[in-house]
């Protein structure tokens, strides 16, 4: 597969993941356990929101999406300096 294809396909990945981490991170924070709830939380006589439980690992995830997007993309752009040195190589030999 082309390097400039997985770049843009692991960019597009990691820009969704953090879209759902940010949205996830605002759930959380408005369904927190608050006041009476909070205490009972605590006590364990109730459950945590799922959102509240889940808002750091799509964090977690959008962390390590945006990592590897920023791997693939530094690799296409080695890859294109690679290709143009190498073509600009092939030429200046041929013309000697």
């Amino acid at each position: 597969m082309n390097h400039e294809t997985v770049a843009s396909r692991v960019e597009s990945v990691s820009m969704a993941s953090g879209i759902i981490a940010g949205i996830s991170a605002f759930g959380a924070t408005v369904y927190t356990p608050t006041g009476l709830s909070a205490v009972g939380v605590w006590l364990g006589i109730d459950d945590e929101p799922m959102i509240v439980i889940l808002a750091p690992w799509l964090g977690d995830i959008a962390t390590a999406a945006g990592v590897l997007s920023g791997c693939t993309y530094f690799y296409s752009q080695w890859k294109k300096r690679q290709s143009k040195r190498n073509v600009s190589m092939a030429e200046s030999s041929e013309s000697d």
